[in-house]
């Protein structure tokens, strides 16, 4: 690096000049400067600014400042020094007094740290990639029904010819995900995999413990996480060793162990558990093509030398549209878009199947309005007690006065000695939030918090919240008080709490916030206790389902439970309820396109699922009719307002069906989502996925066991999945069971601050009428 391009930071100097007399300046200043370029050749440039920084606080010498005569009249530190040993002092001599001002702002400070912990992971969050700002994630946007949404898929041949045809691209990655049965000695699991083209591990930050990362460009290799290591091989390394996928119950293949991932960071969503190389999806699926542009790839990033490049590539990128458009007219690409990876994560929530896929929208907006509402409900505690406090210092503020204080030196007296006792908040809340708060919330919600003292930030963040908590919750206690004039602070008719509007406000704002937290705290339990009794429109009661690799797979199930008397009805599909849902879209005259979920069944689905018909009929068996008839659900009807839905005709795929029958609606998601308007076909034999059955009540924990043995027994090398249909929903009730904890931890707290601030309420009211009740007595 050439001489004339380096520089000094200007600010020092700026506030060199501020300070230091005239004549002494040029001379510093070349001293500086050339001390500045040794350090340059010596050390590295901004090791070089940082140390021209601390040099040019060091020349703050008094002999070299100029003549201010504010500061030479006043000299701050014995000052303060007084005001700090008075607020000691006050804080010994009521210690109850003290206790509630400072537990409960060092309860607030201690959300507000768990907070500040919750945002530093949630802005972090995959930025510890090395070429986050040269990566890129290529969404569409596609116009549905009048809606336009964003999408993270791509078209599969997209990522190829990106690279073919733009010189600018650097490198060029596809990621697919799947599922597979992992099979080592004794240990057979069902795991996830990502298929991944070679430059996954270049363009991403994912050092290897063992191994080395261009070996994801074998296909025969596979590269593991460090916790699918542990899981699989314990602490030794497992680098050679063999292992089993089956793809299905008639695809697999052995793949050699090449490497292993270090421990990914705390801050992360894009991860992996099994990394394999992406010309392996042929092999799980035999009948993929990546020149199909009518189907899609789960993602496809490019690498770019310089995001400037970006505005040439999207100009070429009309040409792909066209090419998607024509060959599936189902899902219209209106254009592309390049979403950042230093970013991507934020805007997760806007993207629909996002490789990030992880929305913590409501955490960013809920989370500081709780550590605001508790901030302010300690800080209302602190003026109601403060005032009262002051009571007892009425003298001490009359004496200081005669002796010549002014009201701006009482004030300033007031605010410091206030800080001191923020101080001491502060304290005791970093304690509270780093060895209860923080550590709760972590095992309560699995988000990995964490408190460091080598943040600067958190440094910043604390001495920003010290002063702000300090003179917000002082700064009406110091004017007020700083108003009383000396004669009727002698003559004892100062009044306090009854005359004054403002404090009748607060004390007001101070009831209502505590009301509000008590009827929260109310309406949370009750909500919840709503979601658990709330009908999901079918039965879930008496179900049962097993997850089946094939249609011969199904059929040997079926022959051995259909035997059992306590089986009701049997069924088989590509979808179910709660666990795989497809998206389509149909097309309706003239020329409207519609989103909907679909589910393939066979015919004795709406039977075993507890599904209940509103009008129409439902599918038969055997019918090859019902190959193309279709039953919707009732809020599919009222969306596009079809006043006589049987007999509706509409395309799917390029194929028409008929409306025969109308559910009663029901939800397909958990009661965080909305009910979205559903369709059901008829599953081809050949696609089914999943076994259910409806069995006599009662006899649901006998059939589960019966279904796993006899699973054991017909597929022995296969894990079972499935269960009770009322445990598929088992994380969403636990989410809910979490969200009622957390709302009443909350509330609970707030509770208690309100408690605290209804103590200085009552305490000011008494102070104030103290000659009122002695003339009643």
């Amino acid at each position: 690096m050439m001489k004339h391009n380096i520089t000094p930071p200007q600010w020092p100097l700026k506030f060199l000049r501020f300070f230091v007399k005239k004549e002494y300046l040029e001379e510093i200043e070349g001293d500086m400067e050339e001390l500045f370029y040794e350090n340059v050749e010596k050390f590295s440039y901004h090791k070089a600014r940082r140390m021209y920084t601390v040099e040019m606080f060091k020349l703050l010498r008094p002999v070299l400042l100029k003549n201010f005569e504010a500061i030479q009249n006043i000299n701050p530190y014995p000052m303060f020094r007084n005001y700090s040993k008075t607020s000691i002092r006050s804080l010994m001599k009521n210690p109850l007094t003290s206790f509630i001002n400072i537990f409960g702002l060092a309860v607030a400070i201690g959300i507000c740290l768990v907070v500040y912990s919750f945002l530093k992971l949630d802005y972090s969050t995959d930025r510890f990639h090395e070429n986050k700002k040269e990566v890129f994630l290529i969404t569409y946007f596609g116009n549905i029904d009048g809606t336009v949404q964003q999408s993270g898929l791509t078209p599969r041949p997209l990522g190829e010819m990106l690279k073919e045809d733009f010189t600018h691209i650097k490198k060029v990655c596809r990621v697919e995900d799947g599922n597979v049965v992992m099979k080592y000695n004794d240990h057979v699991f069902h795991e996830s995999v990502r298929y991944a083209d070679p430059e996954f591990l270049e363009m991403f930050t994912f050092p290897l413990k063992w191994g080395t990362a261009n070996s994801l460009a074998d296909i025969n290799s596979i590269i593991l996480s460090e916790d699918m290591s542990i899981k699989y091989f314990g602490t030794e390394n497992p680098i050679g060793k063999d292992v089993l996928l089956k793809f299905s119950e008639h695809e697999g293949k052995a793949f050699k162990v090449t490497g292993v991932a270090q421990a990914f960071p705390k801050a992360h969503v894009i991860d992996f558990n099994f990394l394999i190389n992406f010309e392996n999806l042929r092999i799980a699926n035999p009948n993929y093509d990546v020149h199909d542009w009518s189907e899609f790839v789960h993602a496809t990033l490019i690498q770019v030398d310089n995001p400037e490049y970006l505005k040439h590539i999207e100009k070429g990128m009309d040409k792909y549209r066209l090419l998607q458009n024509e060959a599936q007219h189902n899902w219209v690409i209106s254009s592309f878009a390049f979403e950042p990876l230093e970013t991507l994560h934020e805007r997760s929530a806007l993207i629909r199947d996002d490789i990030s896929g992880d929305d913590n929208r409501e955490g960013r907006i809920g989370m500081p309005i709780i550590a605001i509402f508790m901030l302010a409900l300690a800080c209302f505690n602190y003026i109601n007690i403060a005032i009262v406090s002051a009571a007892k210092r009425l003298k001490e503020i009359g004496v200081r006065k005669v002796i010549g204080a002014s009201r701006s030196r009482v004030i300033i007296q007031f605010l410091s000695e206030n800080i001191v006792v923020t101080f001491f908040a502060l304290v005791l809340g970093f304690a509270l939030g780093a060895f209860i708060f923080i550590p709760w919330f972590v095992q309560f919600s699995g988000w990995q918090l964490e408190v460091s003292l080598l943040d600067t930030n958190l440094w910043i963040f604390l001495t920003a919240l010290l002063f702000f908590t300090g003179i917000v919750s002082g700064i009406y206690p110091a004017f007020y008080i700083s108003k009383f004039e000396v004669v009727k602070i002698f003559k004892g008719s100062v009044q306090f709490g009854k005359k004054n509007p403002l404090t009748k406000i607060f004390l007001g704002i101070q009831l209502v916030l505590a009301c509000i937290t008590v009827s929260a705290a109310v309406v949370f339990v009750q909500n919840n206790s709503f979601q658990y009794n709330q009908s999901w429109g079918y039965n879930q009661k008496q179900a049962l389902y097993a997850v089946v690799p094939d249609h011969a797979a199904f059929e040997k199930l079926n022959a051995v439970m259909i035997q059992d008397p306590n089986v009701l009805s049997v069924s088989g599909s590509k979808d179910h309820l709660g666990k795989r849902i497809s998206t389509s879209i149909i097309h309706l005259p003239p020329n409207r396109q519609y989103e909907v979920k679909q589910l393939s069944v066979d015919a004795n689905y709406f039977e075993t699922m507890g599904l209940q018909l509103k009008e129409g009929r439902l599918f038969k068996e055997h019918s090859e009719n019902d190959k193309q008839s279709v039953i919707v659900s009732e809020l599919l009807v009222e969306n596009l307002n079809l006043n006589n839905a049987i007999g509706t005709q509409f395309e799917l795929d390029s194929i028409k069906y008929e409306i025969v029958g109308v559910l009663k609606d029901f939800h397909s998601s958990d009661f965080f989502h909305k009910m979205e308007p559903t369709i059901f076909t008829m599953a081809k034999e050949n696609d089914y996925q999943y076994f259910s059955m409806r069995v006599k009540s009662g006899s649901e924990r006998e059939l589960n066991s019966k279904l796993q043995t006899q699973w054991a027994k017909i597929f022995p090398e296969i894990p079972f999945q499935g269960g009770h249909q009322e445990d598929v929903w088992a994380q969403y009730f636990f989410s809910v069971d979490q969200s009622q904890t957390f709302n009443m931890v909350i509330a609970s707290i707030a509770v208690l601050l309100a408690c605290l601030g209804v103590y200085g309420l009552v305490t000011l009211n008494v102070s104030g009428r103290v000659r009122e009740f002695s003339i009643r007595n």
